[in-house]
């Protein structure tokens, strides 16, 4: 069973998703915010979310400032961004803060409920098609230019990287390299520690904005 928490302040959709939630076998709704600032005075939690469905346009406290808010409470819960909004320079800023997947609100709930129990259940992340083919658009385009000072990663921590951007989990990668689990591992901590990072979503979004290269 996947646990959600909701942060959105639109209360229509908030209920929808609730009540499309607590239909669902494989998804359970723990709480639902109207706000970041409602979200972080409720630091209790009986059970500890898997994921938190984060709305960028909050009043107040926004999605993309409350990432690190919600890191730092819930240090092992995935974050999803679940919007309307999809400006590529938001999808960069969202990854690059630590969150997992970037979801349109106009998909329909069979799709999310998929991206959610694959994120926790095997490790990837999830981003819509329209999103997807925008990002690629905005790198054809030449709107974020290579960074002549990007970090140098060897063969095999690039092909990784690489992997982890294309949404395989440490066991996919483990059987495409023909490395162990724990070789995976291995190589990411070295990774992290290289790019100064301490999360998957902040890998990708390095090499997203063309900080990473292959030495």
């Amino acid at each position: 069973m996947t646990k959600i928490i909701i942060i959105e302040d639109n209360a229509d959709l908030r209920n929808r998703l609730v009540n499309l939630i607590e239909q669902s076998k494989k998804l359970k709704c723990l709480r639902a915010f109207n706000s970041m600032e409602a979200f972080a005075k409720a630091t209790l939690f009986s059970e500890i979310p898997d994921i938190v469905l984060l709305d960028l346009g909050l009043p107040g406290i926004s999605g993309i400032e409350g990432i690190p808010i919600i890191k730092g409470i819930l240090p092992t819960t995935e974050i999803v961004i679940f919007t309307s909004t999809n400006a590529p320079d938001l999808v960069f800023k969202a990854i690059c803060a630590g969150a997992t997947g970037y979801l349109l609100k106009d998909i329909n709930f069979d799709y999310l409920e998929y991206n959610l129990i694959a994120i926790h259940e095997k490790g990837g992340s999830a981003i819509s098609p329209q999103i997807a083919r925008r990002i690629i658009n905005y790198f054809q385009k030449g709107q974020i230019a290579k960074n002549s000072e990007s970090i140098k990663l060897k063969d095999k921590e690039y092909i990784i990287v690489k992997a982890l951007c294309d949404g395989l989990t440490y066991k996919d990668i483990s059987d495409t390299m023909e490395i162990t689990v724990d070789g995976v591992r291995y190589h990411i901590k070295n990774i992290y520690r290289k790019l100064q990072v301490n999360s998957k979503a902040q890998v990708i979004g390095k090499f997203m904005a063309g900080e990473i290269d292959m030495e």
